[in-house]
């Protein structure tokens, strides 16, 4: 169960609570059972309506797609989105290090883009072209790190991770009594799934590397005095996130 579904169930159930503490009590509303008919029938109206909602409500959120979509498009806006969706697939255990590994890097990321924004006011004005053009360099890596983050939020999706403990348990305990074909069915399957592990730890890596990068540039940033945009282009810095970046369009999906 995710945080946001525990925090679905806590507001709807202090919410039923709340309402019937309201109605029942005496220097309140005092609904009773036993008070006339028309108390009496309000009672039993909110009796019955707390219990629908009680179960509708609870039904609901528990049966509720456990199954978090995949992203193609532009469903994640911003860092807290991108930290959310990593959080709601924590019931895949075999990914927990990697979740815990991108969280991490995002927050590292968030902290070089705020070194960079500061070094760059104090250096450029706003308009200058030098200062676009650094700007866009360090978007076009933003840009690719969260593409990358995204591709491992699909690929985690995509893990049947009940069905790989399967087939390691039977790799591992029942290896002697399967077929040649099952065998070789079961071998099949998990270089599949380690495939899927292998490029969720490669996306992580290619992340690490985009942010060594910018280390390196906001450190070739702080020793410089004079730049102009002509010179962007010849830093060491500039031209490894170039390639880095380059590298990423050709480890798509």
């Amino acid at each position: 169960m995710s945080k946001k579904q525990i925090g679905k169930l806590l507001l709807l159930n202090t919410a039923i609570i709340a309402v019937n503490v309201i109605l029942f009590s005496r220097g309140l509303v005092g609904l009773t059972f036993s008070d006339g008919i028309l108390r009496t029938a309000l009672g039993v109206t909110d009796i019955v309506m707390s219990a629908v909602a009680f179960f509708w409500g609870n039904g609901s959120i528990l049966l509720s797609s456990r199954t978090p979509k995949l992203y193609a498009g532009n469903e994640l806006n911003n860092e807290k989105d991108y930290v959310s969706a990593l959080e709601e697939r924590r019931d895949k255990k075999v990914f927990l290090k990697d979740i815990n590994a991108m969280t991490e890097l995002i927050g590292r990321l968030r902290a070089r883009n705020e070194s960079l924004d500061s070094i760059l006011s104090q250096r450029f004005m706003p308009q200058e072209m030098t200062a676009v053009r650094f700007r866009s360099v360090i978007d076009s890596v933003n840009a690719a790190f969260y593409d990358n983050v995204k591709q491992m939020l699909n690929r985690i999706t995509l893990f049947d991770e009940k069905d790989y403990t399967v087939l390691l348990y039977r790799l591992q305990y029942s290896k002697n009594t399967l077929s040649q074909e099952e065998s070789q069915n079961t071998y099949e399957r998990l270089t599949i799934y380690k495939e899927h592990l292998d490029h969720v730890k490669q996306l992580i890596e290619m992340n690490e590397g985009m942010i060594v990068k910018l280390d390196r540039l906001l450190l070739e940033l702080s020793k410089l005095d004079d730049l102009h945009e002509g010179n962007i282009e010849n830093m060491a810095a500039i031209q490894e996130i170039n390639d880095l970046i380059e590298q990423t369009k050709y480890y798509q999906h």
